[in-house]
């Protein structure tokens, strides 16, 4: 079974890093995050942290990251779908890698409304565990 693992980062602005997937087979262009696929031994919070960092060159906090979701509700594939968020005191720099072409830092309503129209069912999932909240504390 496939398990993915990725995060919402928020900056001390309120503000939400979303990236732009590149060539990718089945989503390009598409609205991402950062995170991806389980290796050997990992558990969910591991791979996100390995995955953040080899795609933004970004070292999260484990002790400052929450998990939000964990299951396979919005995967046609029964993929396992782990969504995390951190909330970082100062807005890191991002050196993204091949996986994506660009990144933003947007408002709560610019992320949900590009993570409701993704075509990734992740974003989709995204967009529906963010939305009840009007504002996030960690």
């Amino acid at each position: 079974m496939k398990n993915v693992a990725k995060v919402i980062i928020i900056d001390e602005n309120n503000k939400y890093l979303i990236m732009r997937r590149s060539d990718h087979p089945t989503f390009p262009g598409d609205p991402d995050l950062p995170g991806g696929t389980f290796e050997d031994g990992e558990n969910s919070l591991q791979t996100m942290l390995r995955e953040v960092l080899e795609e933004t060159c970004i070292v999260l906090d484990p002790d400052k990251v929450k998990k939000l979701y964990s299951g396979r509700d919005y995967s046609a594939h029964k993929t396992m779908y782990h969504l995390y968020v951190a909330q970082v005191e100062k807005r890191p720099d991002v050196t993204f890698s091949w996986e994506h072409t660009s990144y933003d830092w947007v408002d709560k309503d610019d992320f949900l409304e590009q993570a409701r129209h993704a075509v990734d069912t992740y974003m989709h999932m995204a967009h529906d565990v963010m939305k009840p909240t009007k504002h996030l504390v960690i």
